[in-house]
């Protein structure tokens, strides 16, 4: 698997050293074998891990630039795609938010196997957003977690001025985001631009950003289970 990791990452023009293809393979190995015990992700073969979560998630850094960045990935599950982007640029300081307690658990055992500094959270996204944590951040990231309404509610709160929500959807993610424009206004976003792209299996990609250009509303986010009950 790590030939072909390393190809994959060389032709897309991702940061590959041998320390970082090491922490990807050991991280398929960790992954493969919590799944056995927690439903993690049904998508567990080699070129799957390959394709489909590493390299997805890496491509918000041909877009963005990630150094030095406070990154808060809402919703990451088995780690996808704040860890793969932690691993890839180390320099980023991450943090990783995650409802479930099982997967909270699998972050902090793969984040401490792989020697990988950051903060994991088990937390509600509604909650850290009225908490001490409120617009502190630089960059959130979001990926197969809600619409967009809803995750710009998840997610605005968190940033300061300034910073930049990356929501990364599937191919209808620019008429998402016109259909979003009222729940943007209201929380202080506004689209920059929304990036295609094709992963290398040719799967359809894209990569909404979305500026914090004005302070989010204190009433925002509302109490856990409103935003994706009610979307804006």
């Amino acid at each position: 698997m790590r030939t072909e990791l390393e190809q994959v990452l060389a032709e897309n023009g991702f940061p590959h050293s041998s320390r970082c293809l090491d922490q990807l393979c050991q991280y398929y190995q960790i992954l493969v074998e919590w799944n056995k015990k927690i439903n993690l992700t049904a998508l567990i073969e080699p070129r799957d891990f390959i394709y489909k979560h590493i390299c997805d998630s890496l491509f918000p850094g041909k877009f963005i630039a990630l150094a030095a960045s406070s990154l808060v990935d809402i919703g990451t599950g088995a780690g996808f795609p704040g860890l793969p982007l932690k691993i890839v640029y180390p320099e980023i300081k991450l943090t990783l938010v995650e409802a479930a307690a099982k997967k909270a658990a699998f972050l902090r055992h793969c984040c401490q196997e792989l020697a990988v500094e950051a903060d994991i959270l088990w937390e509600r996204a509604e909650n850290l957003g009225q908490g001490p944590k409120r617009e502190t951040f630089s960059l959130t990231v979001t990926r197969a977690v809600a619409g967009l309404s809803v995750i710009c509610e998840y997610c605005l709160p968190l940033l300061a001025l300034g910073g930049c929500c990356l929501a990364m959807k599937g191919p209808s993610g620019a008429e998402e985001a016109a259909a979003a424009e009222n729940a943007f206004r209201l929380l202080g976003g506004r689209v920059r631009q929304v990036h295609f792209y094709s992963l290398p299996p040719g799967d359809q990609r894209c990569l909404v950003v979305i500026d914090k250009i004005s302070p989010t509303p204190s009433v925002y986010p509302r109490r856990p289970g409103m935003p994706a009950k009610k979307p804006l």
